[in-house]
């Protein structure tokens, strides 16, 4: 779990601190609200797939990681940041770079970093 919640949080610090001004992402497969699926090949927990990650066109992200404490599921992590499409699915995080591969027509992302899979709200 302690793993789990180390990789979310360097997650969102990846997903809340670039200061990249992006322009055109209109078209990118990265764009809409992702909702944490796995990490590591475990399935996140119910209250676990409440954190997401927004990418919106103009390069900036917004997202909110959740946990269960004392049997609450609870927003431990809020942010906001920017992002960039560095090509052949290389983005740019935080000035961080990861590798992401979009599966099932667009609607799976799983970023190589951490093995963690997000699925896109429809």
């Amino acid at each position: 779990m302690k793993k789990f919640l180390a990789t979310t949080f360097i997650l969102v610090i990846l997903f809340s601190c670039s200061n990249d001004d992006n322009t055109g992402n209109a078209n990118d497969p990265i764009l809409g609200k992702w909702f944490l699926f796995s990490n590591n090949a475990l399935e996140a927990s119910d209250c676990e797939k409440r954190s997401f990650i927004e990418f919106k066109s103009d390069g900036s992200t917004v997202s909110e990681t959740y946990q269960e404490i004392n049997t609450s599921c609870t927003n431990t992590i809020s942010g906001n940041d920017k992002w960039e499409n560095k090509g052949e699915g290389l983005y740019s995080f935080n000035n961080i770079e990861s590798q992401i591969q979009f599966l099932d027509d667009n609607m799976t992302m799983r970023v190589s970093s951490g093995n963690i899979v997000y699925k896109k709200e429809q």
